[in-house]
This record gives structure tokens, sequence and C-alpha cells, in this order.
């Protein structure tokens, strides 16, 4: 199990073989006739590739003319997942620092990893801009009942007149504090 068995192993072959020796008589009937542009259109290819599997025949011999292996779906140079995990924990605790702030703190802590490469991180963790970042930290608070003291919940009122009218069913005042729905984009 795992492994694929000789016949297909030499399927496989046989058809790369045939491929290079298709890619080889265009070579040949080129030199033939004295002519790429004719040998090419004969054999419906472009003279652009006529040209790079000219090369890799005169470089690399017959097994320059079988495709190349397939590339790597990972890169080695892919970010870490915990440093992804760290630059959206560090987004979510500073959501109004940039990416160049975001750089400069992770170096502090030791990991170098540049502005562009946060933002592109950021873009696809739906973390892209400043709205982005301070929604996705509602949407996590959300649920959690913060305690405040009295002069916390006095200085809220000072900084919203409405504060008392939206908070009338609670009897204690400033015992606790549940943020009520997203004001953010509408």
């Amino acid at each position: 199990m795992g492994r694929s068995s000789p016949a297909k192993t030499a399927a496989a072959r046989d058809a790369a073989s045939k491929l290079a020796q298709q890619r080889l008589s265009v070579l040949e009937l080129a030199k033939e006739l004295g002519n790429v542009a004719e040998a090419c259109r004969q054999r419906d290819m472009d003279r652009t590739s006529f040209y790079e599997w000219k090369r890799r025949f005169q470089t690399q011999g017959f097994e320059g003319l079988k495709d190349l292996p397939p590339i790597h779906k990972s890169h080695p140079q892919t970010t870490p997942p915990e440093v992804v995990e760290r630059i959206k924990d560090l987004t979510l605790e500073h959501p109004a620092y940039g990416c160049n702030r975001h750089e400069a703190m992770l170096a502090l802590e030791g990991t170098r990893v540049s502005a562009i490469t946060i933002q592109k991180i950021l873009h696809e963790l739906g973390l892209g801009t400043k709205i982005d970042r301070w929604l996705a930290l509602e949407a996590q608070n959300s649920e959690k009942t913060i305690e405040i003291t009295s002069e916390q919940a006095a200085f809220l009122e000072k900084l919203s007149p409405c504060f008392r009218e939206r908070h009338v069913d609670q009897a204690p005042r400033a015992s606790s504090y549940q943020p009520t729905g997203s004001s953010w984009g509408r």
C-alpha cells in the first residue's frame, strides 16, 4: 500500500518517454526542413516552446525533453503556524497598530517577519484592515461579561450620554457591563 505497481510505473515512464520522443521529432523536423517556423506550424507548437526544448536537449540530452517534476505545494519559507498564531494574537491585542509596528514588536520578541508578510497573513485571516480587526475583537469578546468599577462606569457615562438609558434594566449601577451589539460599519 502506498507504492505504485510496476506496471503503473512503467506506463508513466513510457508516457514521459513518448512525450520526449514527440518533442525530439519536432527538433529533428526543424533541422531537416531548415525552417523552425514551418516545423512548429506542422507539429502545432509555438516557437518559444521549440527553443526551450532545443536548449534543454542541448544541455541535458533526451532526459531534458521530459517534463520536470511538479513543484511542491508547501514552500520552504512558509511562515510557521505558531508565528501566524502569534501575529493573530498580537493583532487582536493591539488592533489599532499597523503592520510596521507589529513587525517591530515581533522583532523585540526575537521573531523576524516582514511587514508585507504580516499584511498578507492578516489579509488571509480576514484581519487586513483596522476595522476588520476591531470587529473581530468585538466578536471575540461579545459573550464575555466585564466587571467594572463605579469609577469606570462614571467615565463611560461621560463618554456616552445614552449609556444610562441603555442600561436602565441593571439594578446596581456599575456592577457589570455587557457589551451590546456592534455599531461599527453601520
